[in-house]
């Protein structure tokens, strides 16, 4: 009865993971059945190929790509295939099917691919191509080097229908940015809890995480691109373009402020292991920052009714508030674990401030100086660097 139960819970879950995955990419799914309707009607209707099966294939290939540089993969997939499918053609119905004919094409396929492009995708489609020519359908089944117009034809429309009909450029990159900054912040809360405790154990896990936390970055990374490639190809889209820019800009500050946790958390972890103490200061201005990081990933997810000109400015005081508690009174006592717990909570200081939009060098100036002759640095809001 209890394993019956939870199959049926676990039946459900995928279920509710089913949807939220079609919801998310609702967009992809309408684009894929349009554009190979039209790809196929096009082969079929404008250059009169009685069997355009390459369009339709083709244009699923360009839509299937993902990530940044989505464009220039699509081309290179495109071309691939085109190859593929010629030289497929061409030799094939010269030399005949067979298996060492197989390995003449793949082997001319990729090395005709490695000729056209520095890229791996178009010697792969190519050879791929080449295959499916050589084997399903062989030289005589359609009409010649049609198959490779209709393998243009496709890409070529898939192209169009990504700049035509887009998705948002904007929602893929803020959800990635915020799964970043709520790592973040979960990590920072629990290296608070834990030194209230001297809890090593404790650290060493958050550690863990924070570690595990490169391929979220790369996803963040490749989902702006995605976002700025959108924007450049889509003409509907170029209003968009300077809330790219903003997101971009605030790609750097967001990976500076998850490694510099993990800085944190090792330092931290380092003065709980030496059977130091943090200060209630230390681990206040701590919290703090994590409260900060986990508005910034309610605010880029878009949770509830959050106010970006309302709340952007609340936390910028936020952050100077806790920048200017953040002197050398905090780390007394300490050895030089703590002081390094000290300056890493000094630079999330600025990593957070560059995230709200001010620039380093003013996010630096709202630092209380703890050096004998500090720098003198002028006040700039979000000047771009």
């Amino acid at each position: 009865m209890v394993a019956s139960t939870w199959q049926q819970i676990r039946s459900m879950n995928r279920f509710r993971q089913g949807l939220l995955r079609l919801r998310a990419n609702w967009v992809y799914v309408l684009q894929a059945g349009l554009a190979a309707g039209l790809s196929y009607w096009v082969g079929l209707n404008v250059f009169g190929h009685a069997e355009p099966f390459f369009a339709p294939m083709a244009t699923v290939i360009v839509l299937s790509t993902t990530g940044g540089e989505r464009f220039r993969r699509s081309v290179e997939l495109v071309l691939g295939v085109s190859l593929g499918v010629g030289m497929g053609d061409l030799l094939i119905s010269v030399v005949g099917p067979g298996t060492w004919q197989i390995a003449v094409a793949v082997s001319a396929s990729i090395a005709l691919g490695m000729l056209v492009d520095k890229g791996v995708l178009v010697a792969n489609q190519a050879s791929f191509a080449a295959v499916l020519i050589a084997t399903i359908l062989p030289p005589g089944t359609s009409g010649g080097f049609d198959r490779m117009i209709d393998a243009l034809t496709g890409g070529v429309v898939g192209l169009i229908v990504i700049g035509l009909f887009p998705q948002s450029p904007l929602k893929m990159g803020r959800k990635e940015i915020a799964k970043i900054l709520g790592l973040t912040s979960e990590v920072q809360f629990r290296v608070a809890a834990a030194l209230k405790t001297a809890d090593a154990a404790a650290l060493a896990a958050a550690l863990t995480d924070a570690r595990g936390s490169q391929a979220g970055i790369n996803n963040m990374i490749a989902a702006t691109k995605f976002g700025k490639e959108t924007v450049t190809v889509s003409p509907l889209l170029w209003h968009q373009r300077s809330r790219i820019k903003s997101m971009i800009r605030v790609l750097n500050p967001v990976d500076n402020a998850m490694r510099d946790t993990r800085v944190l958390t090792r330092k931290a972890l380092v003065l709980t292991e030496d059977h130091e103490t943090a200060s209630p200061k230390q681990i206040e201005l701590i919290e703090g920052l994590a409260g900060v990081t986990a508005r910034l990933s309610d605010l880029y997810y878009g949770k509830g009714e959050v106010n970006e000109s309302r709340e952007i400015p609340e936390l910028v005081a936020t952050l100077r508030e806790i920048s200017g508690a953040a002197d050398l009174s905090v780390a007394e006592g300490s050895g030089l674990s703590g002081h390094a717990v000290l300056a890493q909570t000094r630079s999330l200081c600025v990593d957070l401030m560059q995230i709200c939009g001010q620039s380093r060098r003013s996010a630096i100036e709202a630092l209380v100086p703890i050096a004998a002759s500090p720098a003198a640095v002028e006040e700039l809001w979000n000047d771009g660097e």
